[in-house]
């Protein structure tokens, strides 16, 4: 059985009859998702971490929680181009869809907006993250400071090397979203 999962560095538009959606998988850990209004212009966007576990060749289970707190499940087959999602709202509500995909070309829709600082990056931080590296020079809740490359790469250091936070090492697709933003330019 092959483990590589095999939507890295891809866009797929998927078609669940009730939405479409282009999923943008930018590595193994990081996922951009654009719903697609009903005349096909992008509608919202996020760019989420992702956990992608292997089930058999070519089908593999794929989670995240968006920024809202919506839980997603998704069994996507490879093989037979099938989706089923499974979606808990905040409200604890649950939608279950089932559709189809394919793998876009450079052709169509335009790729998903890069990651910034406010929307996908701060998040990341918790206030005791902020309180306990303002000291140390870090100032992770000004964003005029922390989009500057030279900082960024300070704290993006720091984190990728486990000295930060100091009440454990972030997870590797924590790790993978900053340097994936650093990557874009470091935007605000």
């Amino acid at each position: 059985m092959s483990n590589d999962f095999p939507a890295v560095g891809k866009r797929y538009l998927v078609d669940f009859q009730a939405f479409k959606v282009i999923l943008n998988f930018t590595s193994a850990t990081s996922l951009t998702y654009t719903v697609l209004q009903a005349d096909g212009s992008p509608g919202q966007v996020e760019t989420v971490l992702i956990k992608v576990e292997p089930i058999r060749d070519l089908l593999f289970l794929v989670t995240w929680q968006e920024s809202d707190k919506t839980t997603v499940v998704h069994v996507e087959d490879y093989d037979s181009k099938t989706i089923v999602t499974n979606i808990t709202n905040p409200d604890n509500s649950f939608d279950q869809y089932h559709g189809t995909f394919q793998q876009m070309t450079d052709v169509g829709p335009p790729a998903a907006a890069p990651l910034t600082y406010s929307h996908d990056i701060r998040p990341l931080f918790r206030p005791n993250d902020v309180a306990c590296m303002g000291p140390r020079g870090k100032k992770l809740d000004d964003p005029a400071w922390m989009c500057v490359p030279a900082n960024a790469q300070l704290v993006y250091s720091a984190v990728s090397a486990g000295r930060m936070p100091p009440d454990g090492r972030w997870p590797p697709d924590k790790v993978a979203i900053f340097k994936q933003w650093m990557d874009q330019g470091c935007n605000l």
